[in-house]
């Protein structure tokens, strides 16, 4: 069952609830059950699918298979080894000996999994890509792995978490501050200023700078959150020909670029971008 039958605290403490009817899941020997009946196996991976027929709007939604693939051999690449370190680092999670995190739009689940091998307390990744979450049950065993839809209810319990994660992922601020203890934080990761301009300029996409992204987000998450720290951090990366790819896969850029402008940056043997974020600490407002 892997990090299913571990020693991981959420699942002790029923933080997970019912899609179907909101009532708290317990282990029930090899699935996931709710006192109405409802059950939900255990894949053979350890993540439990919590995502029902009508919270998808196809088949298999989020990211697919390759785009998945290429997140996370760049992540394992080390180009963005910075933005883990900032989240890591935060001073969140500094002052506490056990903690309890949601990353919401967790991906292939590097940044939560980092958390997870290095802090103690709960850990717990939602995505609506099964690929997604298929991939970061694999390797990290130390947190538990969750498909649901970030974007609608989110099967996890009212006040249960010390800390959100959102990093460049869709925001559910009505779900935040549902389950976001009255105490605890919210950590927002955007893209900061100039971010990727050089690869963006290569495949002539056009979609301006990243400057307000920052105040954009704080704002968006008002009334129900206010802002408490802002941190950036922007640095040079040398991409190899293989990096390129799998960042042009990852992103927007992809689908948001000509496949000609694609084919010319792939066929460089590298380049040079900045990278640059912006993380943002908030609190829930009184």
């Amino acid at each position: 069952m892997g990090n299913l039958k571990s020693e991981n605290e959420l699942l002790k403490g029923s933080f997970l609830r019912c899609p179907v009817c909101g009532a708290p899941l317990s282990l029930q020997d090899t699935m996931y059950g709710c006192e109405n009946g409802h059950p939900f196996n255990i894949a053979k991976e350890g993540y439990i699918n919590l995502l029902l027929s009508h919270q998808r709007k196809s088949k298999n939604p989020g990211d697919d298979p390759e785009m998945v693939m290429a997140r996370r051999r760049f992540f394992d690449s080390g180009a963005y080894d910075r933005l883990t370190d900032i989240v890591l680092k935060s001073p969140v999670f500094q002052a506490v000996e056990k903690v309890s995190v949601l990353d919401s739009g967790c991906g292939e689940g590097h940044i939560l999994g980092a958390l997870s091998e290095k802090l103690n307390g709960c850990f717990c990744g939602v995505d609506i890509s099964k690929k997604a979450v298929q991939v970061a049950a694999k390797r990290h065993k130390k947190a538990t792995w969750i498909v649901a839809n970030g974007m609608r209810e989110i099967p996890i319990s009212d006040d249960s978490m010390d800390v959100i994660l959102s990093i460049l992922a869709p925001r559910n601020n009505e779900e935040f501050c549902r389950i976001l203890k009255s105490d605890g934080v919210l950590i927002l990761g955007v893209p900061g200023p100039n971010h990727l301009i050089e690869l963006r300029n290569q495949l002539q996409f056009t979609s301006g700078d990243f400057k307000e992204k920052a105040d954009e987000a704080a704002a968006k998450c008002a009334p129900q959150f206010v802002e408490t720290n802002r941190e950036h951090v922007s640095y040079e990366a040398v991409l190899r020909k293989e990096q390129i790819a799998d960042l042009i896969r990852m992103t927007p850029l992809f689908w948001r670029s000509s496949d000609d402008a694609k084919e010319d940056v792939m066929e460089l043997d590298q380049l040079t971008v900045t990278v640059s974020f912006t993380l943002l600490t908030l609190k829930p407002a009184l």
